[in-house]
């Protein structure tokens, strides 16, 4: 049965977490499988199967020179894995191929990886546009075996920042999400006949090419990035002058340009008129919580308690805090570090953290400040200290007292 799929935080927390494992994604007649070790990406793929789909990832990253090399591989190579598992990754000819390559030193096997984690984010990214479907977490999955066979895919890649690269994207994708749904449409020109005014000089030039490429297809032939062909096209698409078409099959199934964002942006509005501050509390001691929540009470502050360090960043990303108390002494990831990783982040490098401790040396507070920690509160501490630091960074409730 369908549900409300939140899939950038489910992998966000399970990369906080460490863990090892595959989530399987599915909606709309797509199935998605991403492989995680020790919370790191180790290969993703989904049941859509272009037929050129390879060739597009050797032409992106300047292997252009090898699609002709793929029509010579012999059928006896690719044959028996053609119809085997339900992905790139699990079954099909693309492993081989690459595999191939390799033992005959057209690619070392680094390059290849590279196509292999192209392939893999490609995939990712339209994962993170599905926002209704399944999923499933195996605990322990490990990559298939033609791949690690193949001695594929070796490295691991950081999650986390991958994310926010296609939050990213995906906020600038939603700036054209007016007029473009997917960047899987077909682009035609079409002349305006009864204009007085010649065409544009860059739809000249791009006529050719405007025979129903997508804006993906596009980008691979013309060496730019997707979205500012979006950019530069968009004023010929309001005016006509070019006409999308919808997503041919099968990427008719692949998830169009979401409008969660916008949804979100108007739950934090509301949450702001409210009144209420959200402050995050991080501390493994439950006494320490509780007194921190008795101190400021409810009546200003949307207090979120985390008690598990390694859940935090996941959790901190999903709740945007307007203020954190971290403790430093922490099992498995002590504050310092956590408080680094807080500051890397797109989302929080702005959100002032206060260091909570019953250190009270110099050293200590200099390599907070070193972190990027905002302040330093040292245990035991009263409710006027508690407060003193938030009407020191959240200066619109103390205006507000």
């Amino acid at each position: 049965m369908n549900q409300s799929l939140n899939c950038v935080e489910l992998l966000t927390e399970a990369s906080s977490s460490k863990h090892n494992g595959s989530f399987q994604f599915s909606g709309k007649g797509v199935n998605w499988k991403i492989y995680l070790e020790q919370g790191q990406l180790r290969g993703a793929a989904n049941s859509i199967r272009l037929p050129f789909a390879l060739n597009y990832h050797l032409r992106k990253l300047g292997f252009a020179n090898l699609i002709n090399t793929i029509k010579s591989i012999p059928a006896s190579e690719l044959e028996t894995h053609n119809n085997e598992g339900d992905n790139w990754l699990e079954g099909g000819s693309w492993i081989p191929c690459l595999r191939w390559l390799v033992s005959y030193n057209h690619l070392k096997l680094s390059e290849a990886d590279q196509v292999l984690a192209s392939l893999s984010e490609e995939a990712l990214e339209t994962c993170l546009w599905l926002i209704t479907g399944e999923y499933k977490w195996i605990e322990g999955q490990s990559l298939p075996q033609q791949v690690s066979t193949a001695g594929f895919m070796s490295q691991k890649i950081d999650l986390i920042p991958l994310i926010e690269k296609f939050q990213n994207r995906l906020q600038a994708w939603q700036e054209f999400r007016s007029v473009i749904n997917s960047p899987y449409q077909g682009l035609f020109f079409n002349p305006q006949e009864n204009s007085s005014q010649p065409a544009a000089p860059i739809l000249l030039k791009l006529a050719k090419f405007l025979k129903g490429l997508n804006f993906r297809e596009l980008s691979i032939l013309l060496n730019q990035d997707e979205l500012k062909i979006a950019q530069l096209l968009l004023p010929y698409i309001k005016t006509g002058e070019i006409k999308l078409q919808e997503p041919s099959f099968p990427l008719n199934f692949l998830p169009s340009i979401p409008h969660n964002l916008v949804d979100s942006a108007i739950e934090e509005d509301a949450l702001k008129k409210q009144n209420k501050f959200k402050i995050a509390c991080i501390d493994d001691s439950p006494i320490i919580l509780d007194e921190m929540q008795r101190f400021l009470g409810d009546k200003n502050f949307e207090i979120f308690r985390i008690d598990n360090p390694l859940e935090a960043a996941a959790k901190l990303l999903k709740i945007k805090p307007d203020l954190i108390f971290m403790d430093i002494s922490m099992p498995q990831i002590n504050g310092y570090k956590l408080c680094s990783l807080l500051k890397k982040s797109s989302v929080l490098k702005q959100t002032p953290i206060v260091m909570v401790t019953g250190r009270t040396g110099f050293i200590d507070k200099t390599r907070a400040q070193m972190t990027g920690a905002s302040d330093y509160l040292t245990k035991p501490f009263t409710r006027s200290d508690l407060l003193e630091a938030v009407e020191k960074y959240l200066p619109d409730f103390a205006l507000s007292k």
